[in-house]
């Protein structure tokens, strides 16, 4: 399993910082970038570079025009803003997708172009023979570097 980057631990820990933030006032919990910056415990510069100034911007916003809103409307808003997140990168993934598709498609093209058949890509590779032991035997890799010529 890959590591996550450090983008995606970030949101997550600016996620959290905002959704606290926005149910209490402003006073207790400033959202601007150098409050939120000092409480995650990173630079303003590094929110700037992942843009995540606008996301900050946005929370401001809200936490002073819902300063009356109960905690579970603000749980709801919160959930819909990650579902819009999630959605977003499901649209990406899915170009992903369609971009690997054409180059599979380019592919084919090609091979069928230089005389290939195509379907002979998708057949499995096959395993190699192994019915005779090489152990010892010179020529390899470890060996050509030292072969006198």
């Amino acid at each position: 399993m890959p590591r996550s980057s450090v983008r995606e631990d970030l949101l997550r820990r600016l996620r959290e910082h905002v959704a606290v933030a926005e149910a209490h006032p402003a006073e207790d919990y400033p959202l601007d970038v150098r409050s939120v910056a000092a409480a995650l415990a990173v630079s303003p510069t590094t929110l700037y570079k992942y843009g995540f100034n606008r996301e900050i911007n946005a929370a401001e916003q809200r936490q002073q025009e819902n300063g009356h809103v109960s905690g579970s409307d603000i749980e709801k808003r919160s959930f819909h803003d990650q579902v819009r997140g999630l959605s977003q990168e499901l649209e990406k993934e899915r170009e992903h997708n369609k971009a690997l598709v054409a180059r599979i498609a380019i592919m084919e093209a090609n091979a069928a172009r230089l005389g290939f058949d195509p379907e002979e890509m998708y057949k499995p590779m096959l395993k190699p023979v192994r019915t005779v032991s090489r152990a010892g035997a010179t020529g390899g890799p470890a060996h050509r570097g030292h072969q006198r010529r």
